[in-house]
């Protein structure tokens, strides 16, 4: 599968710091030991052995050297590190956006970018990648009046670019569920959210989106816990990642345990779920009744 150039530097980025962890591991050293060596903080040798930062130009010799790295490891972790750099800079990676999104809320937007499957339980919102931008400046114009204009700008440019994942060449599959209480809520007034009901039917008819509702009438689930997401890469090494709304921000998990248990609780949602054409039907009938 062809994936964005954003994708590659990400996976890039984590094959090098799996095989440096597993270089440290072989020679029997702790992070610890690296760090000394680079003169940085253990912290720092975790992000590179996380996959989250490339070891510097002088920093990656030294690492190689104290791990007493084979000549064939050392030529395949260069080019590996030398390849990830040379991938372009993605739209998130703008001054603007850093400013507005940190830690694990800015580096989800190079882990959607990177997925060729998104399982999102949305709760009692529109789903992300589904949202008008009317919707979005109505969210952001309640939950963000304190912020000044220009982050609310950035939150709200920041929500409609996710969305080109859904179109671009190989586009990421989308399984999308609501609770029914997002679709009744008159989120901007009646003109903005039936707008974003019309939209909801139309997205919903892509072929790489399933969109379900879960109605009131599945009673306990419909008022079923807060937002999640589950991110699938290509690729069998890649390991999958939970994303869960926080107030302060999105949390990432990759923990074996975690993912299992999130797919379990999106597929007991699923289960009470009304297909994805009683769904789109549903969400017409609100529209029509929202007039």
């Amino acid at each position: 599968m062809v994936v964005s150039v954003n994708a590659n530097a990400i996976f890039a980025m984590r094959r090098v710091g799996e095989e440096l962890q597993r270089l440290r591991t072989e020679a029997g050293l702790k992070q610890e030991a690296a760090a000394e060596v680079l003169g940085v903080s253990r912290y720092t040798v975790g992000k590179i052995e996380r996959g989250k930062a490339f070891p510097t130009g002088d920093q990656l010799p030294k690492l190689l050297k104290l791990y007493k790295a084979s000549r064939e490891e050392r030529a395949a972790m260069v080019a590996t590190v030398e390849q990830g750099r040379s991938y372009g800079r993605a739209w998130y990676e703008q001054p603007e956006i850093h400013a507005v999104f940190s830690g694990d809320s800015f580096r989800y937007f190079s882990l959607e970018d990177a997925a060729d499957r998104l399982s999102v339980h949305a709760g009692t919102y529109v789903p992300g990648l589904l949202q008008t931008r009317a919707y979005v400046e109505a969210i952001a114009a309640f939950g963000q009046k304190h912020e000044s204009t220009e982050r609310r700008e950035a939150f709200v440019h920041a929500r409609i670019r996710r969305q080109d994942v859904l179109t671009r060449r190989n586009p990421l599959s989308l399984d999308a569920l609501c609770l029914e209480a997002a679709l009744w809520a008159v989120v901007g007034g009646r003109d903005v959210m039936r707008a974003q009901l019309r939209h909801l039917a139309t997205q919903a008819k892509l072929p790489n989106v399933s969109l379900r509702m879960v109605p009131f009438a599945a009673g306990a689930a419909s008022i079923g816990g807060a937002p999640f997401s589950i991110i699938d890469f290509p690729g069998a090494d890649n390991r999958s990642v939970v994303a869960q709304e926080r107030v302060r921000g999105d949390t990432l998990l990759d923990d074996p345990a975690e993912v299992r248990e999130s797919r379990r609780r999106f597929a007991d949602l699923a289960d009470h779920a009304l297909d994805e054409s009683e769904t789109v039907r549903r969400i017409e009938q609100i529209e029509k009744e929202l007039q």
